[in-house]
């Protein structure tokens, strides 16, 4: 399954933003795999997208790509996991999401993570130190 993160999902639903060519053509590059999103995504990308319109089609992409909502991620220890991995990465100031798609790759190994964000290239790991795995290669 490959995890979205909020840049891909913003981009996918506002034509104005700057990545959203690049989001379409990676969208259609992962066609045949599975998406999932997590609730702090989603929050993100509520406030990212705060119109009617950006969250009418952020309702439709959720719909029409049938992206799956992660596994409950509210149990303690999942948030205690995230918080460590916060501390950890204090110095460079992740927010909740990151912490979230970090502990979840750690969890299943099989997922990727489909961002823009170089930290998830270049900084961030999963809770054991191994690299997270990205669904797309470029930016």
């Amino acid at each position: 399954m490959i995890l979205i993160d909020t840049t891909p999902l913003v981009a996918l639903c506002d034509a104005r933003d700057s990545r959203h060519r690049v989001a379409l053509k990676d969208l259609e590059a992962l066609a045949s795999a599975r998406l999932g999103v997590c609730e702090a995504v989603l929050m993100e990308a509520c406030f990212h997208l705060p119109s009617d319109a950006q969250r009418h089609r952020l309702r439709a992409a959720l719909d029409q790509l049938y992206i799956a909502a992660l596994p409950r991620t509210d149990d303690r220890g999942f948030w205690l996991d995230v918080l460590d991995w916060l501390l950890t990465y204090a110095d460079h100031q992740p927010d909740w999401a990151d912490g979230c798609l970090a502990v979840l790759s750690g969890r299943d190994a099989s997922l990727k993570v489909w961002t823009y964000d170089r930290e998830f290239r270049t900084t961030w790991r999963r809770p054991d130190g191994t690299a997270i795995p990205m669904a797309v290669s470029r930016r």
